[in-house]
């Protein structure tokens, strides 16, 4: 009777569960959804889906409509889709300028906290423009849309051209006291183009953008050393001469190390940022004796990269946030100086003292003297 029994259990744990199985021709998976906010301040909502049917000539549908939330726009979306509308593998999500530009629009996206069913792994992106226009985007010669504009995010940020935003990752971010969110910030200018990282308070409101560049200072600030950390300088102290830029060179960064030393002294935190890292030199357009005048580039890649991080860090600081994530250091090591200032982080922060020094090594010039 008990080896009936365990057998009867075996076999039910491989039976497949079919109570709630729906075919995937009658479902409509949300895999692109924009939310912008029209000049009347009404909220808009856009969504992109596959279509599945052999018989249909396009594959992709999407709609756009005005509605008070999300949840209410998929009701709409209902009546024109012929699946039952699902954000359970949605990709990413758009976020116009004009929503981020107010307090607490994270709010709106309540539904994939709520629903179990929705993914909290999709990206979230700001849109510099309207949301619905790249929603609406049908390029020929890519890939379906929500595929194309996943791979190219992630693709950008291999090379720190962004930072990657989840959903999850965006809701820790928000409610974290010591460290301000930034998500990937995209255009539409006849195509996609991702134009760097869209810096944000600490109510989730917009504040300003970086490019490329700064965003890889940022992501090495952040101890965030991953994928590709491309550079291109003009050597200091030699003036281009003729039509090409004959004092420019690249390197790319690699092994970096970053230590931060935090303190409190005079009423305000100090953070000594010791950033080294080994480069490879993969462009130079004058010349140089690599045998002899090696360190000589090096103390020139130094100072441009040391101007880069105190131009960066006097940024956010004028601008009273923290997308580096220095409070999480004050409240590990002076939390008692911490604890009075965690709700106005941004502001102490703006008062604090923040020392970066930069060590370069070249580990290589390439096979060309």
């Amino acid at each position: 009777m008990k080896r009936f029994i365990i057998g009867l259990v075996a076999l039910s744990l491989l039976i497949t569960g079919c109570v709630d199985q729906i075919n995937i021709e009658d479902v409509s998976l949300s895999l692109l959804i924009g939310i912008d906010l029209d000049e009347n301040n009404n909220l808009i909502f856009s969504t992109s889906s596959p279509v599945f049917n052999k018989e249909a000539k396009i594959k992709e549908e999407e709609y756009t409509s005005q509605a008070t939330t999300m949840r209410k726009s998929r009701d709409k979306d209902d009546q024109t889709f012929i699946g039952l509308t699902t954000g359970g593998k949605a990709q990413v999500i758009l976020v116009g300028k004009r929503v981020m530009q107010h307090n607490n629009w994270f709010q709106l996206l309540e539904p994939f906290f709520r629903d179990a069913k929705n993914t909290l792994n999709v990206r979230i992106v700001m849109v510099d423009g309207p949301a619905y226009e790249v929603v609406q985007y049908a390029p020929k010669d890519k890939p379906r849309l929500p595929l194309y504009l996943s791979k190219l995010i992630d693709t950008a940020n291999r090379r720190n051209i962004n930072v990657k935003t989840t959903l999850e990752s965006l809701r820790r971010l928000t409610l974290e006291k010591g460290i301000t969110a930034s998500v990937t910030e995209l255009h539409k200018d006849g195509k996609l183009i991702v134009t760097g990282t869209a810096l944000l308070e600490e109510s989730g409101k917009y504040k300003f953008s970086i490019g490329p560049d700064e965003t890889r200072l940022l992501r090495i600030l952040q101890d965030e050393t991953k994928g590709e950390f491309p550079f291109t300088y003009k050597a200091i102290g030699k003036p281009k001469e003729g039509v090409f830029p004959n004092n420019a060179y690249s390197f790319s960064a690699q092994k970096i190390s970053v230590k931060t030393k935090t303190g409190f002294k005079e009423n305000k935190f100090k953070f000594d940022m010791d950033v080294k890292m080994r480069v490879v030199l993969t462009e130079r357009l004058f010349p140089l004796d690599v045998r002899t005048e090696a360190d000589k580039l090096e103390r020139d890649m130094e100072q441009h990269l040391k101007k880069g991080f105190n131009g960066l860090i006097s940024k956010i600081q004028g601008a009273k946030i923290d997308p580096i994530g220095m409070g999480l250091y004050a409240r590990a090591y002076e939390y008692s100086h911490w604890k009075s200032v965690q709700d106005k982080w941004g502001e102490a922060f703006s008062d604090a003292e923040v020392n970066v020094k930069v060590k370069v090594i070249i580990a290589s010039m390439g096979p060309t003297k």
